[in-house]
């Protein structure tokens, strides 16, 4: 099959969740020996399996300049792909206004990943949904839920283990809700050591809270790594705070790499782990969940471990076949 993936990419910013996704369903499919052609700033090139092609294309430009959509067009003619994958709404604009100048239509598929209402979803002939909560905000003429996949790496013990260690992973922005769990550490009822995983604009506001509170000492800033997976192996709790998410790849991270993992009443969080993992967005609360985790470990990893038994249904080969069926079965309907 030939595929065209699209990617607006800042390079300025990390590779987040759309771009980790778009990444490895390109490098997944151009592996399995497809034809796949990704455009997007070339400053992606290093994440690119050898196989895949790319070509550079600033999305930045005016999607409604009829030259530079004629400029799509001639490179859609050019690769002739069975199907234009998008990964964001403003690339699947253009990739449908495009067409205006095409030899033939070529079927578009939309990837939602986040939890913003658009309506430009409904250029798209196929929308997938990240979760079944995302799919509730989808609008194109047709709509499947496809669950991410991340792939599973070797990780070893790097933290101490003189101390109940916590992690938390992710950018530091407010709806991240790092200062949730900040809150509802200063009142726990045993010693611990909080370690963050990420970078972002949030941080002098978390720094100053850690400061109020007086847990210098407790929280520690680690920034963005290449190894979060040994941070999360290492620790005896993760913590997905997050107030807003479409599908949180932390999530599969922690069911493959958590000795623990518990998450706020968001997205799917709820449908994966259940209700016993699941905390409110309230201090009080997760202080006290936290006292019951540690006092109860063991039966809490209990718990967890029939959701670790299902991590195999989150990896990157899984997420490809559903997509090249999608793709597959896309293509029949329109012929």
């Amino acid at each position: 099959m030939r595929i065209l993936q699209t990617l607006f990419w800042d390079k300025n910013d990390p590779l987040n969740g759309t771009e980790r996704v778009c990444l490895d369903l390109t490098n997944e499919f151009s592996k399995a020996g497809h034809d796949v052609c990704l455009l997007c700033d070339k400053r992606i090139k290093p994440y690119l399996h050898e196989k895949a092609q790319l070509i550079d294309i600033k999305f930045t430009e005016n999607r409604h300049n009829p030259f530079f959509l004629y400029k799509i067009a001639k490179i859609i003619n050019k690769f002739n792909p069975d199907i234009i994958h998008c990964h964001n709404t403003k690339v699947l604009e253009i990739m449908s206004c495009a067409q205006i100048f095409t030899r033939k239509k070529i079927p578009l598929v939309f990837t939602k990943h986040n939890w913003f209402v658009k309506s430009k979803m409904k250029l798209a002939n196929l929308c997938v949904a990240v979760s079944s909560y995302v799919f509730n905000l989808c609008n194109a003429k047709k709509n499947i839920i496809i669950e991410n996949g991340v792939h599973t790496k070797p990780c070893k013990q790097i933290l101490p283990q003189d101390t109940f260690n916590i992690v938390g992973v992710g950018r530091l922005v407010e709806h991240k809700n790092f200062q949730l769990v900040i809150k509802a550490l200063s009142s726990v009822k045993f010693d611990y050591k909080f370690y963050i995983l990420g970078e972002g604009e949030y941080k002098d506001e978390l720094d100053k809270l850690i400061k109020e509170l007086n847990l210098e000492n407790k929280v520690e800033f680690i920034g963005f790594v290449d190894n979060p997976q040994d941070y999360i192996f290492s620790s005896n709790l993760q913590i997905i705070s997050s107030r807003l998410e479409a599908f949180s790849l932390a999530l599969i991270e922690g069911i493959i790499y958590s000795n623990l993992c518990i998450a706020l009443d968001s997205a799917n969080h709820k449908e994966v782990l259940g209700g016993g993992l699941i905390v409110q967005n309230d201090p009080n609360d997760l202080a006290n969940k936290l006292n019951d985790i540690y006092a109860n470990y063991n039966e809490y990893k209990e718990i967890f471990a029939k959701i670790k038994a299902t991590k195999d249904k989150f990896s990157v080969e899984a997420m490809a076949n559903n997509y090249l069926n999608a793709y597959e079965n896309l293509i029949k309907d329109i012929k």
